[in-house]
């Protein structure tokens, strides 16, 4: 990892901040101050499994994936976070117990990084960084509920379905590969289905 030199490089924290809520400058500045700059490389791994994760991160440029290793040796992916979110081996970091899971640099990424007892800190003593945090772990509840129970009895193209109406930008923006490991079905199972949605023009 190396640290990124460049003017206004808070600004897309800043946006993104903003976007949640009315905050003061104090606030906004005290926020950012607690955030440091990294460049990484493509597959550059963030936390592994068995390694305590301690940062939380934010996406300025770049996209983030979360996955485990299922008894066979295959590849299960979780999630991807793309420019503007934030993101990181959530279980892991919260109960600083050893990660399940791998987080990865998915392409070159431009992120910002907060230690875990600043993020902490932050939550306790500004509300509407609270107020962020709050509503990511909302999300990554719903997210997860949602796919476990939406794709329980699903087919192959159902679940493909769900993915153009909940996360659209996917399909554009990772490998076929990956969005089949996301779905949970082989890349040549994935070609097909895309085919057959081309034909009923239900692809964006």
């Amino acid at each position: 990892m190396n640290k990124i030199c460049k003017p206004n490089v808070y600004q897309e924290l800043e946006q993104y901040i903003k976007s949640h809520g009315k905050i003061g400058q104090k606030e906004l500045q005290e926020i950012t101050a607690c955030f440091e700059p990294l460049k990484t490389s493509r597959n550059e791994m963030l936390c592994n499994i068995g390694q305590v994760c301690k940062h939380f991160y934010f996406i300025k440029k770049g996209c983030l994936k979360l996955y485990e290793i299922d008894n066979k040796g295959n590849e299960i992916t979780g999630y991807f976070a793309l420019e503007n979110s934030i993101m990181s081996a959530n279980t892991s970091f919260i109960l600083q117990k050893p990660s399940r899971d791998c987080l990865v640099s998915f392409e070159p990424s431009e992120l910002l990084i907060i230690y875990r007892d600043d993020f902490f800190k932050l939550v306790d003593t500004v509300p509407q960084f609270a107020n962020i945090y709050h509503q990511f772990i909302e999300f990554a509840f719903i997210h997860s509920q949602m796919r476990i129970y939406s794709f329980l009895g699903m087919e192959g193209i159902d679940k493909l379905k769900w993915v153009i109406e909940h996360e659209p930008k996917l399909l554009s923006r990772v490998s076929s590969k990956a969005v089949a490991s996301y779905l949970g079905m082989t890349n040549s199972t994935l070609s097909k289905l895309r085919a057959k949605l081309n034909n009923m023009e239900m692809l964006p």
